[in-house]
C-alpha cells in the first residue's frame, strides 16, 4: 500500500472504521465474527462505494448496508454503523432511530467534525427518549473526501463550485461557508494521509483565503493534538524530513483546459459519456433487438484495461481493445479444437494419445476459465466504450475542434478561416456547445480579436442555438483583456497539417455495417493510420509549468512573488518564515472551483519524468465540459 496514495489511505480508514476504529486489514478473506449493520447517506455512500464492494464489506462483517433515510425495522443484537455527514436533517434521523430502539450498540461516525450545537441535540434528544446507552461511541472520521483515483480526490462540494467562488451576488455569509467546505475537506485530506505540508497559493485569489484559514487550522490543531496526524499506519509521517507541498489554485489561472476536447481516453469518456465517479453507461445495439442501457464501473484496481489505458491517447487505445478481441479468439479457438473429431484412418494407439492429449488440455481451459471470462468482461466493456466515443467522434467531428484548439493554444494556427469557418457554417459538424467551446479558447489565447469576426462567430452561434452568456461573462473579466496563453506558451516548431484529412470520410458509415466485434477492428486500424497527426503536441499545460517551477524553486513564472509560503509546523506566525531550500519530492495540487482529467493526466504524467517525484491532484469538483459551460452561463446572465 503506497504512502502517497490518497485512495489507499482513505480505504485503509474505512476498513478501520467498519472494525469499530480498531486496525484490521482490507485483504482479510475471512468473515469478522462479529456480524455488524451499516447506515450511511448519500454522501457517504459515494465515498463507499469507490473503495470497497459488496465482497469487501462481507469480509469485514457487514451483512447488510441500507440508506439512512429509508424505512428500517428494528434489528437486535448486532452493532450498527453508521456513516454519516454531520447535518442537521442527519442528527434528527439518528435520534428517531435511538427513540425507537432500532438498534442495541450504536457507533456513530461523522464523515467530518460534528459541530457542538448538532452534538448537544444528539445528546438532548437521546437523554429525553431514554436512549443515550444506545450510542456507544461518537467519531469524527475526517473523510469527507471522494477518491477517484490513488492519485485523484474531489469534493463534490460544494456544487457548481465555480459559481460558489465567482458569483458577486453571493451573500457573506455564504461565500465564508463555501470557504469552510474546502477548508474542512482539505483538512480531511491531509490527516487521512497523515501529512502536514508546506502551503502555496496564489495571491489576491479566493486560493489566498483557504490557504491561511487551512494553515491557521493546521497550526491550532498541531498545537492541541499532535497525534492526530499519526493515527495511520505510517507512524512516522510527522518525523519525515520529506513534507510534502500543498499547492492551491484558483480555476481562473486556466480556464481554457476546461472547454479543451481532449484525445486521452478516460478524458474522453468522462467528456463524451458523462463519467461521474468512476461510473458510465452507454446504448449497446444487438443484432435485432433495440439498443439497451449497460452500466460499467471503471476502476482501475479492477480493470487491468483501463489501468493500462486510461491515459493514453485514444487511438492507441483501440489498438490495444484489438488486441483484447485477438486473445480471446486465439484462447476459443483452442476450446473449440477440443471438439474436432478423430479420425477413422487412425490406429488405436493413436485416438488414445488424442484423447489423453485432449483430456490434458481440457483440463488446461477449465482451470483457465476465470482468465477467459475476464478476458470476455473486459473485451465487452471496452468495444462498448470504444464504439460510443467513435460514434460520438464521428457525429461531431470532435478531431477537428480537437486539432484547432491545438493549434490555438501552441500558437501554430495558420488557417483561422478553415477555423472560423467550422463555427459559423451551418453545416460544419458539431453541437453548439462544441462550437461554443472553440470560440472560447480562441477568444482567451488571444489579446485582441477583430470586431468582424466577433461579430460573425457571435451572429453564426446565436442562429445554431448557442446561449451567448458565457461570451457576455469573459467579456466583463478582465482576464480577458490579456492572454494568459500568449505570455506563457512558446510556439511548436512541429509543422501544421490539413484538419479535413481523411478520417472521418473514411469513419462514416462503418459502425452500422453490422454487429459483433468486426465493425470495431475496422474502426481500429482507420484511427491508427489516420489520427496520429491529431495526437497533442508534446507540451505541459500552464498549471502544469506553475507546479515544476514550485516544486524545484525555481521561480521561472515569478512564483516567488505571486504565490504566499505558509508553514503549519513553524511557531512563527507573521512574514518571516524560515524556508525549506530543497526541491520538493511529494505535491498534492488542488484547484478550486473545478478540475477536470486532462490538467489530471499532464501533472501525473509530468511527475512520472522524475523518479521519485509523486503528485496527488485534487478539486472541489470534477465536472464536464458541459457542465462547466452552463456554469458560466448562469454567472454570465448574472453580469
Amino acid at each position: 500500500m503506497s504512502s502517497f496514495s490518497i485512495r489507499d489511505k482513505q480505504a485503509e480508514a474505512l476498513v478501520r472504521m467498519l472494525n469499530f476504529n480498531n486496525d484490521s486489514s482490507m485483504t482479510t478473506q475471512q468473515w469478522q465474527d462479529v456480524w455488524k449493520v451499516l447506515i450511511y447517506d448519500k454522501y457517504c455512500s459515494d465515498v463507499i462505494s469507490l473503495l470497497l464492494k459488496k465482497g469487501d464489506l462481507r469480509n469485514q462483517g457487514i451483512t447488510l448496508h441500507i440508506p439512512l433515510h429509508s424505512e428500517r425495522q428494528a434489528i437486535t443484537d448486532v452493532p450498527a454503523i453508521y456513516f454519516v455527514s454531520p447535518t442537521k436533517d442527519n442528527i434528527r434521523r439518528i435520534c428517531e432511530d435511538c427513540r425507537n430502539h432500532l438498534y442495541d450498540n450504536m457507533y456513530l461516525n461523522f464523515s467530518s467534525t460534528i459541530e457542538r450545537p448538532l452534538l448537544e441535540e444528539l445528546a438532548s434528544s437521546t437523554v429525553q427518549t431514554e436512549s443515550t446507552h444506545l450510542i456507544n461511541k461518537v467519531f469524527d472520521q475526517y473523510l469527507n473526501f471522494v477518491a477517484l483515483e490513488k492519485d485523484m480526490f474531489t469534493f463534490n462540494n460544494p456544487q457548481k463550485s465555480y459559481i460558489a467562488f465567482n458569483d458577486p451576488t453571493l451573500s457573506d455569509s455564504q461565500a465564508e461557508a463555501n470557504l469552510d467546505v474546502v477548508v474542512d475537506s482539505l483538512f480531511s485530506v491531509l490527516i487521512t494521509l497523515g501529512v502536514v505540508p508546506i502551503i502555496r497559493a496564489a495571491k489576491h485569489t479566493a486560493a489566498e483565503m483557504v490557504a491561511t484559514r487551512l494553515d491557521q487550522k493546521l497550526h491550532q490543531h498541531i498545537s492541541a493534538s499532535p497525534s492526530s496526524f499519526t493515527h495511520s499506519s505510517d507512524p512516522s509521517s510527522m518525523q519525515s524530513f520529506h513534507r510534502p507541498l500543498l499547492i492551491l489554485f484558483d480555476r481562473n489561472v486556466d480556464l481554457t483546459v476546461m472547454m479543451h476536447h481532449p484525445w486521452t481516453y478516460q478524458a474522453l469518456v468522462h467528456d463524451l459519456l458523462h463519467m461521474s465517479l468512476n461510473k458510465v453507461s452507454v446504448s449497446v445495439s444487438e443484432e435485432g433487438e433495440q439498443p439497451k442501457k449497460h452500466n460499467y464501473d471503471l476502476d482501475q484496481n479492477l480493470d487491468s484495461f483501463w489501468a493500462s489505458n486510461a491515459s493514453s491517447a485514444f487511438s492507441n487505445v483501440t489498438g490495444q481493445v484489438s488486441e483484447l478481441i485477438k486473445q480471446y479468439r486465439e484462447a476459443t479457438a483452442k476450446v473449440s479444437s477440443l471438439t474436432d473429431g478423430s479420425s477413422e484412418n487412425q490406429t488405436e494407439d493413436e485416438r488414445a494419445k488424442l484423447i489423453a492429449n485432449k483430456t490434458q488440455n481440457l483440463t488446461d481451459i477449465v482451470s483457465n476459465i476465470p482468465e477467459l471470462q475476464e478476458k470476455k468482461r473486459l473485451m465487452d466493456l471496452h468495444t462498448n466504450l470504444a464504439t460510443a466515443l467513435v460514434r460520438q467522434i464521428s457525429d461531431r467531428g470532435i478531431d477537428t475542434f480537437f486539432y484547432f484548439e491545438e493549434a490555438i493554444l501552441t500558437m501554430t494556427l495558420q488557417d483561422k478561416k478553415e477555423m472560423m469557418n467550422l463555427i459559423t457554417s451551418p453545416s460544419a459538424k458539431g453541437s453548439p456547445e462544441d462550437k461554443m467551446r472553440l470560440f472560447l479558447i480562441y477568444f482567451m489565447a488571444n489579446k485582441t480579436v477583430p470586431q468582424a469576426d466577433m461579430d460573425a462567430m457571435e451572429d453564426a452561434l446565436s442562429k445554431a442555438g448557442a446561449d451567448l452568456a458565457p461570451i457576455k461573462l469573459l467579456k466583463k473579466t478582465k482576464a480577458f483583456n490579456e492572454s494568459i496563453l500568449t505570455k506563457l506558451s512558446a510556439p511548436s516548431s512541429s509543422s501544421n497539417k490539413s484538419a479535413t484529412g481523411g478520417f472521418m470520410s473514411m469513419i462514416t458509415g462503418t459502425i452500422a455495417q453490422g454487429y459483433g466485434y468486426e465493425p470495431f477492428e475496422r474502426l481500429s486500424n482507420m484511427f491508427a493510420t489516420s489520427v496520429r497527426s491529431l495526437l497533442p503536441k508534446s507540451k505541459e499545460l500552464y498549471v502544469t509549468r506553475l507546479v515544476d517551477s514550485l516544486m524545484e524553486m525555481k521561480n521561472t513564472l515569478n512564483v516567488e512573488e505571486n504565490y504566499i509560503y505558509l508553514d503549519p509546523k513553524s511557531q512563527s506566525r507573521g512574514g518571516n518564515i524560515p524556508r525549506k531550500n530543497t526541491p520538493f519530492k511529494e505535491a498534492i495540487v488542488f484547484t478550486l472551483g473545478g478540475g477536470n482529467y486532462v490538467e489530471y493526466q499532464n501533472l501525473i504524467d509530468y511527475s512520472k519524468k522524475t523518479p521519485g517525484k509523486k503528485i496527488i491532484y485534487g478539486s472541489t469538483e470534477i465536472p464536464t465540459p458541459q457542465q462547466f459551460l452552463q456554469q458560466l452561463s448562469e454567472l454570465g446572465k448574472k453580469a
